[in-house]
């Protein structure tokens, strides 16, 4: 299914989409070699993170995109999600793992996406802002499948 070592996908800001990015993402991580937990944080993060894309960047809003692109380099997997929205300072989020908040219904998000990658960076371009993630994957663990 997948020609190269690269994905990319548009998608329309449904959370419909957010299933189907994660479904791709971990097909992607199978193919490329991934072993179980790289492929479990992997999946968390991106799902998580198109999911911002879509419910707060995007407004729900099915006429904007959410854009996402994986690539496989040398040791690591490159993953991209970029939303249409203004961005926002992650600073100002609610610990999540304050126990003023550990009842609150979301809020973990970002958290999660901290958590499952080794690597996440923000950048608030024209179009939109951009969520840069990095999962370093072990030489054994990584078996270069891609025909």
């Amino acid at each position: 299914m997948f020609p190269a070592e690269r994905l990319a996908l548009t998608l329309d800001s449904t959370l419909r989409n957010v299933d189907l990015a994660e479904r791709l993402i971990r097909r992607f991580c199978k193919k490329v070699g991934c072993n179980e937990r790289q492929e479990n944080e992997i999946g968390v993060a991106v799902r998580e993170s198109v999911a911002n894309a879509v419910l707060h960047g995007n407004g729900s809003d099915a006429a904007k995109k959410v854009v996402l692109a994986v690539e496989l380099r040398n040791s690591h997997l490159a993953i991209s999600v970029q939303d249409e929205g203004k961005g926002f300072d992650p600073d100002s989020l609610p610990d999540p793992i304050d126990p003023r908040n550990l009842l609150r219904e979301g809020g973990r998000g970002f958290f999660l996406v901290k958590a499952s990658m080794d690597e996440v960076a923000l950048r608030l371009a024209s179009s939109g802002l951009e969520i840069t993630m990095v999962k370093y994957l072990s030489k054994t663990a990584l078996r270069r499948t891609i025909e």
